[in-house]
Order: structure tokens, then sequence, then C-alpha cells
């Protein structure tokens, strides 16, 4: 059986430079993370049997993170302005479905935003289009052992938003795991703050596995 933390521990800077080389369109943070999910789980499935050095078959199969440039290298960025709309009509939208128990028209979400219907409409599609790429690195699972010793003091140093983020990030002390769009909700922030506190999280846990 591979001993799986040894073999990420001594190709780390393979995995940081093979996600470094990937990390054009996409934040490095997100490819990183991509690159220790990859890695584990190619450590996991490695035979040394084969013949075949662990550093050719890991560098082989970060080749996978290709395709986060096919998939999410052409999507628009939102301008601040714009995405603050989208945000204030997905709240209106909410409630007006809530009070009416049906998604509400076009023109109702014009009366009760403000804005014109074809401003609503642009609106919408721009939501359609936007992908959240925190999404990707919705489960860090290089820090898929819950007894870590470290991983354990780091819980224990967070405040306890950052607590719930961990947990529902990572399964952390059997909560389930969360996308970020309903742990943002459930903790009542928005995604952008939520992204960069999980990555202040992972950054802590990666201190202390260099």
């Amino acid at each position: 059986m591979n001993d799986i933390d040894k073999l990420i521990e001594d190709h780390r800077r393979l995995i940081d430079s093979e996600a470094f080389k990937y990390a054009t369109n996409v934040p490095a943070t997100t490819v990183k993370i991509e690159a220790y999910k990859i890695a584990r789980d190619a450590a996991k499935r490695y035979d040394p049997k084969e013949g075949v050095k662990f550093s050719t078959y890991l560098t082989k199969s970060l080749q996978k993170l290709s395709r986060l440039n096919t998939e999410y290298g052409a999507i628009v960025r939102v301008p601040e302005n714009k995405q603050f709309k989208i945000n204030q009509l997905n709240q209106v939208e909410k409630e007006l479905e809530a009070n009416y128990g049906r998604p509400p028209t076009l023109e109702e979400l014009s009366d009760h935003t403000g804005f014109n219907i074809p401003t609503v409409s642009g609106l919408i599609q721009n939501r359609k289009s936007t992908v959240n790429l925190a999404n990707l690195s919705y489960s860090p699972v290089f820090v898929d052992n819950s007894n870590d010793e470290w991983v354990h003091f780091v819980y224990n140093d967070l405040a306890p938003r950052d607590k719930l983020i961990l947990e529902h990030k990572i399964g952390f002390g059997g909560k389930p795991i969360l996308d970020n769009d309903v742990l943002a909700e459930k903790l009542n922030i928005s995604q952008s703050t939520l992204s960069n506190r999980l990555k202040m999280i992972v950054d802590k846990i990666q201190e202390g596995w260099k």
C-alpha cells in the first residue's frame, strides 16, 4: 500500500510547478487545489511494479489540469458594479418567489428592482453565463484526513465562521460538503468573501506541511 502522504510531500515542488504552469486563465489557487486533488488520487492508484517513476506518472496525471483552461478560459468576467446589480436582482427574485410561490416575471423583477426590463434581461443572461470558479475547489481533498493532527490544530485556531467553512468544505467532523453558493447563503456572506476565507484556511493548512 502506497504511503500517500509521503508521495505528496516528496513531490510537492513538482505539483506546485505543474499547477503554476496551467494557471493561465484560471486563478492559481484554484488550479493548485485541483492539482493536489489529482496528485492524491494518482498516489492512491500508482503501482510501482509497473516500472514507472511516480514523478513521471504524476506529471502525466496532472495534464488533466489543462481542462480547466479549456472549460473556463472563455469565461466573461463580470464588472463589480454589474455583479452588485446581479446580487440585488437575486435577492429580489428570491423574495418575490417566496411571496408568490412561483418565479417572478421580468415585469415584476423590473418593478421591484427599479431596473428597466432590458437591463433585467441582460443581468439574467450574465448570471447564466457566469461561472463561480471557486466552486472548482469545492473540496480541497488533499486535506481529506480529518484525524490529521495539524488539521485539528488549524481548526481549533480558527474563528467560529471559519470553522464552519472548513467543516462544510472538506466534510470535517462528518459535516456535509456544501457548494460555495449554498454555504455562502448559509453564512450570510458573499461568495467572494467565502473564497477568500477558504484560501486563507487552505494556506494555513499547507503551511504545516512545508
